[in-house]
């Protein structure tokens, strides 16, 4: 008898992730693309394929990017990926470094809001963006979500990337040619404080360039994932009164193919483990449920509409 037992065990056990998609209560893989190994947004995916992993469904985090992670949802590779905001309407309309358009992507709700931080040396002369003109500065990588924010913010203000004498590098790399000074100043949309910042702002005296409403305004005509941002005051060495400036979500994505009752149980999944999300990284520390359901710049997946109504969340 206890020979008949185990095998029968064994199949009810592998039949038993069939039967969960059967109903469309649970998917039956969860691929996470996130971003650098090393980076939050692949620590932040560790975590979340933990968290489905832990409620019975096999899930994995893959290395990816803010751009990247849009195309190979919308390919349906993964069946979830980071973004920012201003992302998916790039994608809808097939700009570059978009080949072609991407407009089956939904939103399963976001994760915080990172802001457009343009740092500059006090003694630049560089009291506008508009004064960044033939000055040596310092972006990002093409295709990096920074590069795009800072080119939406240069258009607002009646400039390309050529108008500028650039240079592209990360973080670390903004941060040590501002120190070097071979640069008036760099660009990245991050969380703040950035470490970067930090440091170039306990070595030099640097101010941020604010984004004025007016400027805003523009950004948000040319793409609706842009938002109201802002530097809190004492963020950075020296820093003492709030920079408004531009903000763009980060989100959490998935194919409008998938089944509404699958996108619901992520939801309902990542929204009742909001503590244990919180405990991921740093930056999801203050996130709340509420925050999860607004997602600017596009639309929620009907299955994730479907949880936060219920929740009166809209």
């Amino acid at each position: 008898m206890k020979r008949f037992l185990i095998p029968m065990c064994a199949a009810l056990a592998i039949a038993a992730p069939g039967v969960q998609a059967a109903d469309g209560a649970k998917p039956q893989q969860v691929t996470i693309f996130t971003g650098p190994q090393g980076g939050s947004w692949y620590a932040m995916g560790g975590g979340f394929a933990k968290l489905f992993s832990d409620q019975g469904v096999r899930s994995n985090a893959e290395v990816g990017g803010g751009v990247s992670n849009v195309a190979v949802v919308g390919q349906g590779r993964g069946e979830l990926g980071f973004t920012m905001s201003i992302v998916p309407r790039m994608a809808e309309r097939g700009e570059a470094p978009f080949k072609q358009k991407i407009t089956n992507v939904r939103a399963i709700g976001s994760l915080g809001t990172n802001v457009v931080h343009i740092a500059v040396m006090k003694d630049a002369g560089v009291e506008t963006v508009a004064d960044l003109k033939g000055k040596k500065f310092a972006s990002q990588p093409v295709g990096n979500v920074t590069t795009e924010a800072f080119k939406g913010v240069l258009a607002a203000n009646g400039l390309k990337e050529e108008d500028l004498d650039l240079t592209r590098g990360g973080q670390g790399y903004g941060a040590a040619q501002m120190k070097d000074r071979r640069i008036v100043g760099f660009t990245a949309t991050t969380l703040p404080p950035s470490p970067a910042f930090s440091e170039v702002a306990q070595s030099l005296d640097v101010k941020f360039l604010p984004i004025a409403d007016a400027t805003l305004k523009k950004m948000q005509e040319a793409n609706p994932g842009y938002s109201r941002g802002v530097i809190p005051a004492g963020t950075y060495n020296g820093q003492t009164e709030d920079i408004p400036t531009a903000a763009t979500g980060m989100l959490i994505v998935t194919r409008a193919e998938m089944s509404d009752d699958e996108a619901y149980w992520i939801t309902r999944t990542l929204a009742e483990h909001i503590g244990d999300l919180r405990k991921i990284h740093s930056s999801l520390s203050d996130l709340t449920v509420e925050e999860m359901a607004k997602t600017p710049g596009l639309d929620l997946h009907p299955g994730a509409l479907r949880y936060y109504k219920e929740k009166g969340l809209i």
